[in-house]
């Protein structure tokens, strides 16, 4: 039988914007407090939950975000204004030493083969710069690097949910959980994924309080729950996904500041 251990939960009382999985193990974190208008960089090993780093910020301190992770290597950009949404520059900031790499003021276009690729703009004329991951120094645009082609970004390894219906669901279920799922007054479509032999889903129901609450619920072969979680309490408005799958770990998104992480056995 399957199994979902906890692994950690993370809450750090502020706006989630972006969880980042990259390709090395770590779990790239955005925060934003609108209020006081700066956005915050974290960085945990996706397994332990181990803080790598925590509320990175630069002197901008709002009008910033990820444009890339490319082999532990975090590409953040600008903004050409705060009220236009136009990316300007990079910041080449290393995971494992803490440290900026280098700044390009051109516009990024894509990352391959150990190069970064921007489009530079000289007296109105654009042409392409080619530019080392690591030391930021600019190399000779041979043909074989213009050749170069922007890798597809691969999901595969993702399972987001979609939504189903009421009905649909209950088709999936056996009799005592269909029981159990027809006691809550589910308000909307559920949200609903399929990995092997369990399905996830989760719903909002109307509580005592005339709001809402959302359950999340794993459930092995149509028959066992092996995972109930209540993930938001007392909300007035549906929130939109909250969770999603990768390779054999479950996020769990908590209200609108935390997240859990789970492996699935």
């Amino acid at each position: 039988m399957k199994l979902i251990k906890k692994l950690y939960k993370y809450d750090n009382g502020r706006q989630l914007f972006r969880l980042l999985p990259t390709d090395t193990g770590k779990l790239v974190i955005e925060e934003r407090d609108r209020i006081i208008k700066e956005a915050f960089f974290s960085c945990l090993d996706i397994r332990s939950g181990k803080k790598i780093f925590t509320d990175l910020q630069f002197d901008e301190k709002y009008w910033i975000g990820i444009e890339k992770i490319y082999k532990d290597v975090i590409l953040f950009h600008r903004f050409e204004r705060p009220d236009l949404p136009g990316h300007k520059g990079i910041i080449a900031y290393d995971i494992k030493s803490q440290t900026i790499l280098w700044e390009n003021q051109n516009t990024f276009l894509y990352a391959a083969d150990d190069k970064i690729i921007f489009i530079g703009n000289n007296f109105g004329i654009k042409n392409l710069l080619v530019i080392d991951y690591l030391s930021g120094e600019q190399e000779i645009a041979d043909q074989n690097i213009l050749n170069l082609e922007p890798p597809k970004e691969d999901y595969s390894s993702y399972i987001h949910s979609k939504r189903i219906s009421r009905n649909n669901l209950e088709e999936m279920l056996n009799s005592q959980l269909q029981k159990k799922i027809t006691a809550y007054l589910i308000k909307d479509e559920i949200q609903f994924a399929k990995k092997s032999d369990l399905i996830f889903f989760s719903f909002h129901f109307v509580n005592k309080n005339g709001k809402f609450d959302n359950k999340f619920f794993a459930v092995y072969n149509h028959e066992k729950i092996i995972l109930e979680e209540t993930i938001n309490k007392n909300i007035d408005k549906l929130e939109p996904e909250s969770f999603f799958i990768k390779d054999d770990l479950l996020f769990l998104l908590f209200g609108s500041s935390g997240f859990g992480v789970y492996k699935i056995i």
